[in-house]
């Protein structure tokens, strides 16, 4: 008589649809179902095949794998895998339908966090600046988001390099803005019509509209600006053994400091400046630079020895000034490409 009356129950679906509700525990991600009497719960604990959660318009008779557990007048549903924010899901109780909709992650709002060259003031001939955001932004904004505004706040007319594609770090945190080069080198034909982008003895900010949005579509929501003061155009070619080599000592995790002479691009030295120990293996650990200096925390204290600084020839300055060979320098004057520049120093016990 029991079993017949269990069959029965199961054959039928859920009664009471309007009184049935579900939600989802923000903390476990279980789906909370509420408003099931206590022989529903039970026919379904017994038999969860008569239980289904899918993506909704799935054509399926699958459901996803379920972990149920009664909670007195609560179905606690976990599903096998976290449900994806802002998808629609249904849930069939053995005939009673319910949609779910876990609520979409509130997306973080972007902030400009950093500019490069960030000295106060930069060359006349500067050929890069550096946007650093807080969060991965979306490509395609930058030429209707960012402006580049004179002391009377009147827009430079087109300062940058118009490319096709947007210049962005693999994180999409970091955007280049390349200044015009043809407008920057001396007496070329962009230069002699409209003249350098920037203007010795001038000031500018940088305008980043608050409309630009992130990767996942959040606006910065108010408006971000920098400004730089300009000087003199850096004309000459990089001359490694101009800068200043600061030692920590030995036995300790003090960092190990390069002074240039002139601000380096910061996107290029990150890259091209490494140090390597008294056995030849490069020094690992944390590098710092704001284009005016370097420096590097190493992950193992300092041993005494004799160390080198190799510098890589393709190492820029802002200006794009190389080892041996100024921006600006008269055509047939560059000679062949340059081998890295080696610095050595010795720490002492």
């Amino acid at each position: 008589m029991r079993q017949a009356w269990l069959a029965a129950l199961i054959a039928l679906p859920l009664p009471a649809l309007a009184e049935v509700a579900a939600r989802i525990d923000p903390v476990s991600g279980a789906v909370m179902v509420t408003g099931l009497e206590g022989a529903d719960r039970a026919a379904l604990l017994a038999h969860p095949e008569l239980l289904r959660l899918q993506v909704a318009r799935l054509n399926s008779t699958r459901g996803m794998p379920v972990i149920l557990q009664d909670h007195g007048a609560v179905l606690s549903i976990q599903p096998g895998f976290n449900l994806k924010p802002g998808t629609a899901y249904v849930l069939d109780l053995n005939g009673t339908v319910l949609e779910i909709l876990p609520p979409a992650a509130e997306a973080t709002v972007p902030r400009l966090v950093g500019f490069a060259p960030s000295q106060a003031v930069i060359p006349a001939n500067t050929l890069r600046l550096y946007l650093h955001f807080s969060e991965p932004m979306a490509r395609g904004q930058l030429r209707d988001s960012v402006a580049l505004l004179g002391r009377d706040g009147t827009a430079v007319p087109s300062p940058f390099l118009n490319l096709e594609a947007e210049l962005w770090d693999p994180s999409q945190t970091r955007a280049t803005l390349l200044l015009d080069p043809g407008r920057i080198k001396q007496d070329v034909g962009p230069n002699t019509q409209a003249g350098a982008p920037l203007m010795t003895g001038e000031t500018y900010r940088l305008v980043v509209s608050d409309a630009m949005q992130s990767a996942a579509g959040a606006p910065l929501g108010q408006e971000a600006s920098v400004t730089f003061r300009v000087g003199d155009a850096e004309r000459r070619a990089l001359e490694p053994d101009d800068w200043q080599i600061l030692l920590p000592p030995a036995g300790s995790y003090a960092p190990m400091t390069v002074a240039f002479d002139r601000i380096i691009d910061s996107g290029a030295v990150l890259r091209l400046l490494t140090i390597e120990d008294p056995h030849g293996d490069p020094i690992r650990g944390q590098i710092e630079t704001d284009g005016g200096g370097w420096s590097l925390i190493p992950n193992q204290p300092w041993q005494g020895g004799t160390y080198k600084l190799i510098v890589d020839p393709e190492l820029e300055d802002v200006s794009g000034n190389t080892i041996g060979a100024a921006f600006d320098a008269v055509a047939g004057t560059i000679g062949s490409k340059q081998e890295p520049i080696t610095l050595t120093f010795n720490i002492t016990q």
